[in-house]
């Protein structure tokens, strides 16, 4: 069984409880899907595996709040738990010195040379104790049981079938499409199933790619009704109408300042005396 939130959940999440509107944590679930996908492309971890981090994050955020876990540390969190899940484990080292310079990138901090913090550093240590608790923290609140199933193998299968696999263009929309929805809390409230079928429907469209509807609409080859599609790409539309304004999703300290998260000493890179 596969970890899919109500529309009641939805509305009434932890955050909303903690009195962060809905915009402060649709901007804050974006901004750390941002963050996940930056640390992935820096760990050199593949696309399932950025995705995995991403469904990690909002996940977790139906189960805790922004208030009491800073956004840029789960975010962390999950892309290294995410690396686990699909034996592509990469060093904590590594993790740590990376989630600082996507934050410094995002944050616009530009540099002249790539900060490595000293393994022997207050902050390095803060940073890596934080990270390890969070992650036994994720895990204990999914149960030490996560099951994920990504909506892009069905998109390739459901186009197969459809006799549109050899649209490229069409194919690379959709699967864009599918990437877009990871963002939104759309991959925890609608099955892959749906979220394939509704990133066919958009592309099509957008492309006036005419899709099957006799003598059956297409959808209900899949046990997806139209009405679940709909609601999926009113939730992409929003997103889009959103980044075009809003991009990239500012940082914005919800809770407590995150251990470590603190301006680097000067000199000495905060080593700590022996």
């Amino acid at each position: 069984m596969y970890f899919l939130v109500s529309d009641e959940e939805s509305a009434q999440t932890p955050s909303r409880k903690d009195e962060i509107d809905e915009t402060q944590e649709f901007n804050a679930r974006l901004f750390g899907c941002e963050f996940v996908r930056g640390c992935g492309r820096m760990l050199k971890l593949n696309q399932s595996c950025i995705a995995t981090g991403q469904v990690l994050l909002h996940r977790f955020y139906f189960k805790k709040s922004l208030k009491k876990f800073d956004v840029k540390r789960m975010a962390a969190t999950s892309i290294w738990l995410a690396s686990k899940l699909e034996e592509s484990p990469r060093k904590l080292r590594d993790v740590v010195n990376v989630l600082v310079r996507v934050e410094e990138r995002m944050e616009g901090k530009k540099s002249s040379e790539t900060v490595v913090l000293d393994v022997y550093s207050d902050r390095f240590e803060d940073i890596k104790e934080d990270l390890v608790r969070k992650e036994r923290h994720m895990l204990k609140e999914f149960g030490f049981v996560i099951k994920i199933e990504h909506p892009h193998k069905f998109v390739l299968n459901y186009l197969q079938i459809l006799s549109l696999a050899e649209n490229k263009q069409l194919t690379q929309k959709a699967l864009n499409h599918t990437n877009d929805a990871l963002h939104t809390t759309i991959c925890v409230r609608f099955n892959s199933e749906t979220i394939a079928c509704a990133s066919i429907y958009l592309a099509a469209r957008e492309m006036n790619v005419a899709l099957p509807e006799n003598p059956h609409q297409w959808w209900l080859l899949f046990d997806v009704v139209l009405e679940d599609i709909e609601c999926v790409c009113d939730s992409l539309e929003i997103l889009y109408k959103y980044i075009y304004i809003e991009y990239p999703p500012k940082y914005e300290l919800l809770g407590e300042l995150p251990p470590g998260d603190f301006e680097q000493p000067k000199g000495d890179g905060g080593k700590r005396k022996r």
